[in-house]
């Protein structure tokens, strides 16, 4: 699994907000020489650049630490990610002086708990994509999971010329992601969101591969939502660490449920 900024891990952990980055597609004219490829072959290469799906499918769980930073407010903390096959969630971010925020999803239940607001079950739209973010194997956008995929054609995404993907997964989540050209590489995506405040427009971008073990990281992904960017930080991944335990519900979350 990749640490996905967008229907990934680290997108569920930064996600707050929208906030639109306005991106024009350049249109493919007469005058270019060789033919766009297909979403299909785009994501092969995309799956290629990241290790290959042989290194990609040996990887059973993922533990990442990093840091969580929303500069215009001066504030950062501390994350924690855990993340299993085929679809567990969890991540806790510690801030000095508000405290331990934690989100999650094991598989059936997804919740949401804070100092500021208490515990909280998703539901409806918010825990559908909850679910499709935690979803291990996301990034090889499997024909099981994939409604349709279109090459809408080349455009310039922070900086780099790339590949313009609308993917509609079955559970019809929806974004526009973008892959580098040159590397094959994901370099972020836009999409909407549900959060407290309702649907957002969020951009995400994902920077600094890294090499871990077999599969290559993202170690910079940031989020730009409702006039506000957060910036993840990854300083470790570890494979295959991570216990069940991890994705036990908290006791406030769990007193929910029972109700």
């Amino acid at each position: 699994m990749v640490l996905r900024w967008s229907r990934g891990p680290l997108f569920a952990a930064a996600c707050i907000g929208g906030g639109l980055l306005a991106i024009a597609a350049r249109p493919v004219g007469s005058e270019q020489a060789v033919p766009l490829p297909s979403a299909r072959q785009v994501i092969a290469r995309s799956v290629e650049a990241l290790g290959g799906e042989a290194a990609f499918k040996a990887v059973r769980s993922i533990h990442a630490v990093g840091t969580l930073a929303i500069p215009a407010q001066g504030i950062s903390g501390h994350i924690d990610l855990f993340s299993a096959r085929p679809a567990k969630l969890v991540y806790r971010l510690t801030i000095p002086g508000i405290g331990q925020i934690e989100n999650g999803y094991n598989g059936t239940t997804g919740w949401a708990l804070s100092p500021i607001s208490g515990p909280e079950l998703l539901t409806g739209r918010q825990l559908q994509e909850t679910a499709d973010d935690a979803w291990f194997d996301g990034p090889l956008h499997e024909a099981a999971r994939v409604r349709s995929m279109d090459v809408l054609g080349q455009a310039e995404f922070d900086g780099h010329q790339a590949y313009k993907l609308r993917v509609v997964l079955l559970s019809g989540t929806e974004e526009v992601e973008y892959f580098d050209v040159t590397s094959g590489l994901e370099l972020g995506s836009e999409s909407s969101r549900m959060v407290p405040q309702g649907v957002v427009a969020t951009t995400n971008f994902t920077r600094n591969y890294r090499q871990f073990g077999q599969v290559m990281q993202p170690t910079t992904v940031v989020q730009r939502a409702l006039g506000i960017e957060q910036v993840v930080t990854i300083d470790s991944v570890e494979y295959d660490t991570v216990q069940a335990s991890a994705f036990e519900p908290p006791a406030a979350v769990k007193a929910l449920i029972s109700k």
